[in-house]
């Protein structure tokens, strides 16, 4: 409810920023800025094809993304199944408001034959031509955006080598453009997860650097726009994006720069968290290595694993305990008002660095009641993340007290800010934030 509100009063400011005529205005991508991300599964598995952009138009949005599966689609060889496909591209009112992120996983087509993860790269190349061409013609005029894969960066989305990823996008993009001349090819994401020197370090960073400087030497004439997820610390998203237009810079050109992944706050954002890192390691490991066939929420976490963080749940930290199913009450009500304050900063840190639209990702829906599975971290890490409900609440606006507007929480602490409406994650105290933050700190304000 809360991700609602925040959202929807996200669309009103943005539609006030950039419905007017100025000189400074540097969003140039057709349609809206603001979008939320359908969660990994659409169609195939458990999750239903749902009707679900009527909800995101209703909170001010204008731009989704579903991910979809070779094998999903082609299940053999020359037969297709086109359910889920229609099913997204009918509640499309336009062209701009989505986009397709097609996994290269195939039971038949590729050197890992899969289900879901990983996905890896095809065995025959005209196989895999044949099959974007023709969902890409079935879209023709109907889906602006089309990308290959996602965060190839990372085992547990990629089995192949950064070289044979840069091989298929040229393919990919080939093909989208045979198909749709007017089709917009957006590089498959990077998660993103880098930091400016001296800041925290995440694992696999300069890999995950070195494997995209490549794909942007290498495939720059294969795309047409790049997709930068925008997780981590907030306050480097300026930084990160600044970054990734250097990089361009470097090799001679130019490019749009999109996130279509967002969201906050992150597990590891809280140090306190940040030794639990092996059990998910351990986890995209077993899925990168073709455990459960390629099934995130059926690859085990192991003994001693996530099912003893649930049997010790009273025991952690609350900064802990708000990212596990069934947390008390009182940090549920917590993680979502943190949430809500994180998606209007990232949003406006984001766009005020040039970044041309952005989607929330939220976790898909399920018409039944999920038994929780206490050693299913997938379902900790993505379905904790769901921010939004079919229901969304009237827009009320709360101005903060003087002291409380000055006043924030360093992120580590914020669980335990004894007034809920003192816990901001917003530092407006840290002169390094400058005048980007204050407006932030402003924004704040409308759904508080």
């Amino acid at each position: 409810m809360r991700m609602a509100t925040a959202f929807a009063c996200l669309g009103i400011l943005m539609q006030q920023a950039f419905g007017q005529t100025s000189t400074n205005v540097r969003i140039t991508l057709p349609g809206s800025p603001l979008g939320v991300a359908w969660g990994f599964l659409y169609g195939y598995f458990d999750a239903k094809p749902e009707l679900f952009m009527p909800e995101v138009r209703s909170m001010g949005g204008g731009f989704t993304k579903v991910y979809l599966f070779w094998n999903q689609i082609e299940p053999e060889k020359d037969k297709f199944r086109w359910d889920a496909v229609d099913a997204f591209v009918n509640q499309l009112n336009s062209p701009d408001e989505g986009l397709i992120s097609l996994f290269s996983t195939s039971t038949w087509a590729v050197e890992k034959p899969g289900m879901m993860l990983p996905p890896s790269p095809a065995k025959n190349p005209d196989d895999y031509y044949q099959f974007v061409h023709a969902v890409v013609a079935h879209c023709k005029g109907r889906v602006r955006f089309w990308q290959n894969d996602s965060e190839p960066n990372n085992p547990i989305y990629w089995a192949g080598a950064k070289e044979q990823f840069v091989t298929e996008l040229k393919l990919f993009h080939k093909a989208v453009k045979d198909a749709d001349p007017t089709a917009v090819v957006v590089a498959g994401g990077y998660d993103g997860l880098f930091s400016p020197p001296g800041g925290h370090v995440f694992p696999g960073q300069e890999k995950g650097l070195a494997f995209f400087d490549y794909v942007m030497q290498e495939g720059a004439d294969a795309f047409d726009v790049f997709d930068l997820r925008l997780y981590g610390d907030p306050y480097t998203i300026p930084w990160r994006v600044e970054y990734i237009r250097s990089r361009m810079r470097v090799f001679g050109y130019q490019k749009p720069i999109i996130a279509t992944e967002y969201g906050g706050p992150g597990f590891y954002e809280f140090p306190v968290n940040r030794k639990y890192a092996p059990l998910v390691m351990k986890w995209m490991q077993a899925v990168a290595a073709g455990h459960a066939n390629g099934n995130p929420a059926a690859a085990d976490a192991g003994q001693g694993g996530v099912m003893d963080l649930y049997r010790n749940m009273d025991q952690l930290a609350p900064q802990t305990q708000m990212f596990l199913q069934d947390c008390p009450p009182q940090l549920q009500a917590k993680f979502e008002r943190i949430q809500a304050r994180d998606l209007v900063m990232r949003n406006i840190l984001a766009l005020s660095a040039g970044t041309q639209k952005t989607l929330y990702c939220a976790a898909q829906r399920h018409a039944e009641p999920r038994r929780r599975n206490e050693s299913d971290v997938w379902q900790d890490r993505s379905g904790r993340l769901q921010g939004w409900r079919a229901e969304t609440p009237p827009i009320s606006r709360r101005v903060p007290a003087d002291g409380e507007r000055a006043r924030g929480r360093r992120d580590s602490d914020a669980a335990h800010c004894s007034r809920p409406s003192g816990c901001f994650l917003i530092r407006c105290d840290t002169p390094r934030q400058g005048s980007a933050l204050r407006s932030v700190g402003e924004a704040r304000c409308v759904y508080g």
